[in-house]
């Protein structure tokens, strides 16, 4: 992982805001910068896609979807940020700058693999309609984590319009079933992160399961 100052790419050198850092990622068809916050987690990348024709297509992409309010977010912290590199690219590489904002479409790529995530629908005791939906987040150890896991899920939980909770890892050194973890209410409106017990947290969806037809 990169440190969150001064970095090179492409031998050139940049320096990011606080609290963005970067890793590099190899694609079938090239390899990715991919950047992320410490509390808004992933917010894009910037792709080198190897042409037929020798040349090199750079593209930037933010992460999340258009209706989720957290891509602008994302996207206004990351596009500097991508524009600058592009263009420190574009130098290295031609002795010219490109003008910047060229956010064009990426040349056709192969399809690259899905991560799937664990989700669980509560349904109500009495009449079987969901009440709430929960999301498993193992490697959420810290609020970015949490936000990559809203954002990779957001057009779920947005069309399920249901209590969502995104459930971390379990910590500790109890046994397994009265570990606490991490719980994050993002729907339908955000909440801060609860450290609750299985003890704690179960009978909150009991109590929804049992409510929702009283």
């Amino acid at each position: 992982m990169g440190k969150p100052h001064r970095q090179g790419i492409g031998q050139t050198s940049f320096q990011l805001p606080p609290g963005v850092s970067f890793e590099k990622q190899l694609l079938p068809y090239g390899h990715a910068y991919i950047f992320r916050h410490q509390k808004l987690g992933e917010l894009g990348r910037l792709v080198l896609h190897a042409r037929s024709d020798g040349q090199t297509h750079v593209t930037c992409e933010v992460v999340g979807d258009s209706d989720d309010p957290m891509t602008a977010q994302r996207a206004a912290l990351f596009k500097p940020i991508g524009n600058d590199l592009t263009q420190r690219m574009e130098y290295a590489l031609t002795g010219k700058a490109t003008p910047p904002g060229l956010w064009d479409e990426p040349p056709p790529r192969p399809s690259e693999p899905r991560e799937v995530v664990k989700s669980k629908l509560i349904p109500c005791e009495r009449c079987g309609a969901n009440v709430a939906l929960l999301i498993f987040a193992p490697p959420a150890t810290d609020l970015g984590r949490f936000e990559d896991y809203a954002r990779k899920m957001y057009p779920q939980i947005a069309w399920l319009d249901l209590p969502t909770y995104i459930i971390g890892p379990p910590q500790g050194d109890e046994p397994l079933p009265v570990r606490p973890a991490e719980v994050w209410k993002v729907w339908p409106k955000r909440e801060p992160v609860r450290l609750l017990r299985p003890d704690e947290f179960n009978p909150m969806m009991e109590r929804l399961a049992k409510t929702h037809c009283g």
